[in-house]
């Protein structure tokens, strides 16, 4: 659960623990969220669920019961309000508010103690406090708060593959970047800086090799580089970064794995031509290019028929159309 993937209820939704990725929705305007169970093409069912008001977003998924069905957190911004929706499936297992956080908080979803179940971290970057809540479904057992200074952006990674998240701090501002790892016992933080990356670029955590590390993958929105972070040891990155191929900052790359080998692949996506390539990681770097798609379509990475691979499903600006590219192992193959 600690690292990022396409089947990581943290990450992407999985309501009914089938291994296919659903589909999730909120209406702002009318407060009305609805689930949808996909099974490749197929909806095997959907469901609205009780209206919020628009002061509430669904801001995280989570996983807090450890039943590898995706629950859902939600986050009231007025009055800092946070409940915990636990899911099976289309229907609301359980529902539970917990204490209220006001001012600048915002929380990450993460495994702090290795149970397989979600906790929180919550952030005030302003003032830079945190605090840790250990979760059992929608009952908090442990938690424990401390400062580690403000301005960062965090991220959960697995930097020494132990299966205890570890976050990744990044102020963009100064460019400043750090791994804090937490301490299984006592939740106490180490927060080790590593090297700056320009304030223009954006990371994203990934796991370029499939060694069970997290590493990161950089994107600069000013000049459209790529690179990468890769770590291997410790708590730093290797000396020397990777370079992928360097793409006009409008250009669209979403991260995936579309050959099932634990590497993570891109799709590369021209938003203005529809002309879209994979670039599948292995022993070295394969570009190939792929069928184009209308420039009013938008890309989300799923694996919607738990096959292992990822898919690509694409979804029309108005809402009104939807198609899914399976991959057959190698690449997305049109429907």
């Amino acid at each position: 659960m600690a690292i990022p993937n396409t089947l990581n209820p943290l990450k992407i939704p999985d309501f009914n623990a089938d291994g296919r990725t659903d589909i999730f929705s909120f209406n702002p305007n009318t407060g009305v969220s609805q689930i949808t169970l996909i099974d490749g093409l197929r909806s095997l069912g959907s469901s609205s669920l009780s209206g919020k008001s628009r002061d509430w977003q669904p801001s995280k998924f989570g996983d807090f019961n450890g039943d590898r069905k995706t629950d859902l957190v939600w986050r009231n911004t007025k009055t800092g309000d946070t409940e915990v929706w636990l899911i099976n499936g289309t229907s609301i297992q359980a529902k539970s508010c917990l204490e209220t956080l006001q001012g600048n908080w915002t929380e990450t979803i993460g495994d702090f103690d290795a149970n397989g179940k979600s906790d929180f971290f919550w952030y005030n970057s302003t003032t830079g406090d945190y605090n840790i809540w250990l979760m059992n479904g929608t009952q908090r057992v442990k938690q424990s708060s401390g400062e580690i200074g403000a301005g960062w952006e965090i991220a959960i990674a697995d930097f020494n593959n132990d299966q205890q998240t570890d976050l990744f701090l990044r102020n963009s501002l100064t460019g400043e970047n750090a791994v804090a790892t937490i301490d299984l016992e006592t939740l106490a933080i180490k927060v080790e800086s590593t090297r700056s990356k320009s304030p223009t670029s954006s990371a994203e955590i990934i796991d370029f090799n499939g060694d069970g590390r997290s590493d990161v993958f950089w994107r600069d929105r000013l000049t459209g580089q790529n690179q990468l972070w890769v770590w291997s040891t410790d708590l730093q990155p290797l000396s020397f970064q990777f370079s992928l191929p360097g793409r006009s900052r409008d250009f669209v790359i979403k991260t995936a794995d579309f050959d099932g080998n634990g590497k993570t692949d891109f799709l590369v996506r021209n938003p203005s031509s529809g002309v879209n390539q994979v670039w599948l990681s292995g022993t070295a770097l394969k570009i190939s290019p792929i069928a184009t798609q209308s420039a009013g379509f938008q890309p989300t990475i799923g694996d919607y028929n738990g096959d292992g691979f990822s898919d690509i499903r694409w979804t029309s600006t108005d809402g009104t159309q939807s198609t899914v590219w399976f991959s057959n192992g190698n690449l997305p193959q049109v429907q």
